[in-house]
């Protein structure tokens, strides 16, 4: 039988893997979104599971995470310029190694844990169930923008 946890996984699981087919249909050097390639996206998804992953450490040891976030435009640029120096495939790296980390993290905590009311990193309460839906549905905005962007390059004309 298929637990809480697991069904949260499971569709962190899909997200990604649907974001993953389309970040390998676009080339590296496309713009995504104004100054972002592919590159950007990966540490920008990245800067963010690794906000998680520290989020639900300090969940998983009774402790409040300090709120990192008070404006997300800033985080996701700070985000991304904290990475500038890796490699294409060094941002792949940390992109799949963040999400294994926040999986792993996930499958340690107590099932009791995911409906209690936690401080955000970002401001505001979550639960850990609130904080995986908000992931998969960014996860999933992310891929239907560079679907779309796919959809209108003069590639495909």
């Amino acid at each position: 039988m298929e637990t809480k946890i697991d069904a949260l996984i499971n569709k962190m699981e899909q997200s990604r893997a649907k974001l993953n087919t389309a970040l390998e249909k676009i080339a590296p050097q496309a713009e995504i979104y104004p100054s972002w390639k592919l590159k950007q996206v990966l540490d920008h998804i990245s800067g963010w599971d690794e906000l998680v992953i520290t989020s639900l450490r300090a969940y998983l040891h009774g402790e409040i995470p300090e709120r990192r976030v008070k404006n997300i435009d800033q985080y996701n640029a700070g985000s991304v310029s904290a990475r500038k120096a890796l490699t294409l495939e060094q941002s792949r790296q940390a992109f799949d190694t963040s999400r294994q980390e926040v999986i792993h993290i996930l499958r340690e905590l107590p099932a009791a844990m995911l409906a209690q009311k936690y401080k955000a990193p970002w401001g505001g309460q979550c639960t850990i169930s609130s904080i995986v839906r908000i992931f998969v549905s960014h996860e999933q905005e992310h891929a239907k923008q560079i679907e779309e962007i796919l959809n209108i390059s003069p590639a495909n004309h």
